[in-house]
């Protein structure tokens, strides 16, 4: 990340000025020089050319000058001129030249005291903008241990310089100088102190800053994100809630992702009904997709509401979406719970059917399909309690639910075998009980005989058979 891009190049040349031209001045010994008056007149052409400027004109004189008067040019003549050509060669962003005409011009020392205090100043700006920044640092604290009034960016750059070598602590104290200086708080410097404190590891530091920023710039969602993050980090959850909602209800928050953590924050401090309501609103105003992920994290919140009429239809939905069995099996869960047993039944089915299933999964849902069908048997239904014992028989392959399968199948049997020994009981004893009726026809039929009273053809049949012979007359 190139942070002197924040103000970029017009910043830059705007921060370096244009130099001043003056014919004579005192060096930093105290001593007046003066340009040669050939030289002179040709800066002034130069100087003018930049003004209006034309700085490609004035950098065809600034050269032409350097080689026309070579050798012969004195110290100030010299390192005025590559102070003037430095300048021009900034202004169309020839920065590495521009670079080396003032570090030439400062290392000759013929510059009044003021000028090389703005050549360091100069040089720091440049070694900054390309990149150079050990020596950017160096040229700045140099610059600093003068008689100067540093801005505000000054001390940006510095600990942006810093921050580009890793030097993150080293950085701190100068962007904290940046803040101070600034006559309104200016995001950029902010910005850089958030990624120097979180480079720093340092939480409780950085959340107190961004508390500030959000303060500051109260529309940044980003800064609001961060803060509830932070404290998140620090395992302070309700406060990492608090702000996101307060984001949330201050229009801010429209993303899926901070939507969804906030509805599982409504869950977590035992809201759920809250939560599934956000979910379905923003379900209804398109910011959330009806996808999945987001109809079971709704169904799941009408659950834990204890809303289970609504969180079975959606899902149902959701389910309908997946790609594996996984969401039927729970609503096969959820239906079974509620004594559905035929839709829970359904379900099951088309877990397996989807697919997508461990091992682990396939044997409960051959149980609990097992449980469902059996739920639906009545007495005497052994063909409902077959159905549900081909459930059992598949759940007996899986090691984790063969015992129980087992046990079930067993169950089945002995309600069968229980059924059978019942029917064989009722059987014979409504064959006791169809022969004491046969026998006390027949004795009533032979008291009428014997008193020689007329008999019914049903009477003369019973007769008949039990005196295994024809029918006795009943006159």
């Amino acid at each position: 990340m190139k942070l002197w891009s924040t103000f970029g190049l017009s910043g830059l040349l705007l921060l370096l000025g244009m130099v001043a031209f003056s014919v004579s001045s005192a060096n930093e010994g105290g001593k007046t020089q003066s340009l040669t008056p050939s030289v002179a007149a040709d800066l002034l052409e130069a100087f003018e050319e930049m003004e209006e400027d034309r700085f490609e004109e004035a950098l065809v004189k600034l050269n032409e000058l350097m080689t026309r008067r070579a050798d012969r040019m004195t110290d100030f003549d010299r390192a005025s001129t590559l102070q003037i050509r430095g300048q021009a060669h900034v202004s169309i962003e020839n920065l590495d030249e521009g670079l080396n005409d003032f570090a030439e011009a400062l290392s000759i020392g013929a510059l009044p005291a003021e000028q090389n205090e703005r050549l360091r100043f100069n040089l720091a700006q440049l070694y900054f903008a390309t990149e150079r920044y050990e020596e950017a640092i160096i040229f700045f604290n140099r610059w600093l241990e003068g008689d100067v009034e540093p801005s505000a960016t000054t001390f940006f750059m510095l600990s942006a310089s810093h921050f580009h070598l890793d030097q993150f602590r080293e950085a701190i104290p100068p962007i904290d100088r940046a803040i101070e200086l600034s006559e309104e708080p200016e995001r950029r410097y902010y910005d850089l102190k958030n990624l120097l404190l979180n480079e720093l590891n340092m939480v409780p530091e950085r959340t107190e800053l961004m508390k500030e920023m959000i303060t500051i710039w109260p529309d940044v969602v980003s800064y609001w994100r961060q803060l509830s993050s932070l404290y998140l980090d620090q395992d302070m959850q309700y406060e990492s809630f608090g702000v996101l909602e307060s984001a949330y209800l201050a229009g801010l928050i429209d993303s899926p992702d901070d939507i969804t953590v906030l509805a599982q924050y409504y869950s977590s401090f035992n809201n759920p009904h809250r939560g599934a309501k956000l979910i379905e609103e923003e379900l209804e105003r398109g910011r959330l997709e009806r996808d999945v992920d987001n109809l079971e994290l709704l169904s799941q919140l009408w659950s834990q509401a204890r809303e289970h009429r609504k969180a079975i239809p959606v899902l149902r939905e959701a389910a309908s979406l997946s790609e594996t069995g996984d969401l039927y099996y729970r609503l096969g869960q959820a239906l079974l719970a509620d004594e559905r047993n035929e839709d829970a039944e359904a379900a099951f089915e088309a877990a397996l059917e989807t697919g997508g299933l461990s091992q682990a999964r396939q044997a409960d849902i051959w149980i609990l399909l097992g449980t469902a069908r059996f739920n639906q048997s009545g007495p005497g239904d052994r063909a409902q309690r077959q159905s549900a014992d081909r459930a059992f028989a598949e759940a007996e392959r899986f090691s984790g639910t063969r015992a129980q399968a087992r046990d079930w199948r067993t169950y089945i049997r002995a309600i069968n075998e229980t059924e059978t020994r019942q029917a064989l009981l009722e059987q014979e004893q409504s064959e006791r009980l169809q022969a004491a009726a046969a026998e006390r026809f027949l004795q009533s039929c032979r008291a009428l005989q014997i008193a020689g009273q007329r008999m019914s053809e049903e009477c003369l049949e019973v007769l008949g058979e039990a005196a295994d012979g024809p029918p006795i007359d009943g006159n």
